[in-house]
């Protein structure tokens, strides 16, 4: 209770009554204030342990929850004196179990992953998903006899198009349009490469999207081989993928590969994840469908909308038309809990690297060919230059040593004329890197994102055909980059790599290929910086580190709830780890394991 205040003023001091006026505003303002906050209850979830990521506070056994942020961390006995100032009740359903921070992929693609739950995976990795294992499938002929196979059992289902994905050459061989078109002559049939950067089509399928030879002549014979229905890259984005977007984005195609995926993401313990590239399909179909399956369901997890320079300058009108139009929908001040807008932008340079087309260094590939550029050099120094003076945040999209080269020349050059913070530049995926590049991207003060399965996935085909055991080892060096200082993130990109950040930590700990080989040196990650790079690195990767990333006063009420502890299982069995569930901005959802 605030006692009653008097106004009354001394003679001949009439310029008071403002300032007792203001005195009596404030106090009760303040009354109201601290009623308002007593009125909401203050939750204590108690765990067997609680991992913080938050070195001045490493573990607790107890974490104070008002609505949707932390109120304190600690154990019961040190939240004492918040319990007798505040109505609360104690949780001990978790008891059993030990909680860590929401954990974070700062780089997949929900709308991608969706789609891909809506394809058949014939992949050369086995998946083990939340709801199915996908067994691998690694010979050519293997590959030709499933494919036959799900092909003819998908000529009743009604769809339009028969869409596989995870096809990769150096596994399954070489597929053409005259392959499919003798396995499939009515139906139309897109492979989709591993990748999702290209894709080969039966001429029932080229006939679907209404394209014509005259649409390939605008692209060069890499970009669009029309006679062998292979589309790359931009020939793939810019001619494919708009034909396709109506029906890959309706509700009937989308939406229950959406719901998979958020099963998917919430049985892996993620409660943040950055979309890059929102827009790359179609901005407003996308934006729908993220409204739809996202925030209309109430999705536990936050999605960043990070766009693509390169597509939307070709969709919206140029550079400086696109630009008006992203800073513009950044902008929105009113997102609900799973949209995070905000000024970032994503720019690409080479080519993918499960489509052997990142752009390397002398002496390049074995087999001679080159790499591609996904954007003109002039063009991508302009678009950098563009966000990089209205201070967005730059996430670009760089894999091979040459295109990492050319991307660090570009930054280096506008540093000099703009300078800006660290972390203005976050250098995605990593593909190839060594020594000299690694102490370029220091210097810079760049952040980098990196995707640690590369090297599981590739690192034993690539030192056969690709680029040499010397070079294949090579691949992600991110130890050496935390050892001078830059932080590090570990990211999927899913369906690149599983959306699982222990799997991630896993990998970048044990440098293991597919075959059981460890490729160190250079050495893995610490288990301490690899579960860093899952949670507070990634989420300084995105710019949100003041808001999650560790469990902390005044953060968000992120928590993944595990049934064993991450930080002292046993390393080889840190992959195979999901979660019971997540809170989400305090809002408990459990992971659910079946469709």
């Amino acid at each position: 209770m605030i006692p009653a205040l008097s106004l009354r003023v001394p003679a001949g001091r009439p310029g008071l009554l403002p300032l007792c006026v203001f005195l009596l505003v404030a106090a009760t303002t303040f009354a109201q204030s601290a009623a308002a906050q007593d009125n909401d209850e203050i939750v204590v979830y108690v765990a067997k342990k609680i991992v913080t990521m938050d070195p001045t506070n490493p573990t607790a056994t107890a974490v104070a929850v008002r609505g949707s942020r932390i109120v304190s961390v600690g154990s019961l006995a040190t939240l004492e004196p918040w319990l007798r100032a505040h109505h609360h009740r104690i949780d001990e359903q978790f008891s059993d179990k030990v909680l860590l921070p929401g954990l974070i992929d700062p780089h997949l693609h929900p709308m991608m992953g969706a789609l891909q739950f809506g394809t058949v995976w014939i992949t050369p990795d086995a998946w083990t998903l939340h709801d199915e294992t996908v067994p691998a499938v690694r010979s050519p002929e293997e590959y030709r006899a499933r494919l036959q196979e799900e092909i003819a059992a998908s000529r009743d289902d009604g769809k339009p198009i028969f869409i596989t994905w995870g096809w990769s050459e150096p596994e399954h061989g070489p597929i053409t349009r005259a392959d499919l078109d003798e396995i499939e002559p009515e139906k139309p049939v897109m492979v989709w490469q591993r990748s999702v950067h290209e894709a080969v089509f039966n001429s029932a399928a080229l006939d679907y999207m209404g394209l014509t030879e005259a649409d390939a002549a605008q692209h060069n014979e890499t970009a669009i081989d029309w006679e062998r229905g292979h589309f790359v890259e931009a020939g793939f984005f810019e001619t494919a993928v708009p034909k396709l977007a109506p029906y890959l984005l309706s509700p009937e195609f989308i939406d229950s590969g959406f719901a998979r995926n958020v099963d998917y993401l919430t049985a892996n313990g993620l409660t943040t994840v950055g979309d890059l590239s929102t827009g790359q399909v179609d901005w407003d179909l996308e934006l729908g469908a993220l409204e739809r399956n996202l925030v209309q369901t109430a999705a536990p997890f936050r999605t960043v909308l990070i766009p693509a320079a390169y597509v939307l300058s070709l969709t919206k009108g140029g550079l400086d038309e696109s630009f008006d139009f992203v800073d513009r929908e950044l902008s929105r001040t009113d997102a609900p809990p799973q949209i995070v807008y905000g000024k970032r932008i994503k720019l690409f340079a080479d080519g993918a690297m499960f489509s052997l087309m990142a752009q390397m260094d002398p002496p390049g590939y074995i087999d001679g060919h080159e790499g591609e550029w996904i954007t003109p050099s002039d063009q991508f120094e302009a678009q950098a230059r563009k966000y990089w003076e209205a201070g967005y945040r730059i996430h670009v999209h760089a894999n091979g040593d040459a295109g990492i080269d050319f991307t660090l020349d570009v930054f280096e050059k506008l540093q000099r004329e703009t300078p800006r913070l660290p972390n203005s530049l976050v250098v995605e995926h990593l593909g190839f890197s060594n020594d000299a590049l690694n102490r370029r991207i220091a210097r810079l003060g760049a952040t980098v994102s990196a995707n640690p399965y590369y090297l599981h996935a590739l690192g034993d085909t690539y030192a056969d055909v690709a680029v040499g055991r010397d070079r294949a080892q090579r691949i992600a060096p991110v130890a050496q980059l935390v050892d001078l200082g830059v932080p590090v993130a570990l990211h999927s990109d899913f369906g690149m790599a599983p959306a699982n950040p222990l799997f991630l930590s896993w990998a970048a700990i044990t440098r293991e290929t597919r075959s059981g080989a460890t490729f160190v040196p250079p050495r893995g990650l610490s288990r301490d910086e690899a579960l860093r790079a899952v949670t507070i690195d990634a989420a300084y990767a995105l710019g949100l580190d003041d808001e999650v990333g560790s469990i902390q006063a005044g953060k968000r009420a992120d928590f993944a709830i595990f049934e064993e502890d991450p930080t002292t299982v046993a390393v080889e069995r840190l992959k195979d780890l999901t979660a019971w569930g997540v809170i989400f901005e305090g809002t408990i959802r459990e992971a659910t394991r079946e469709h």
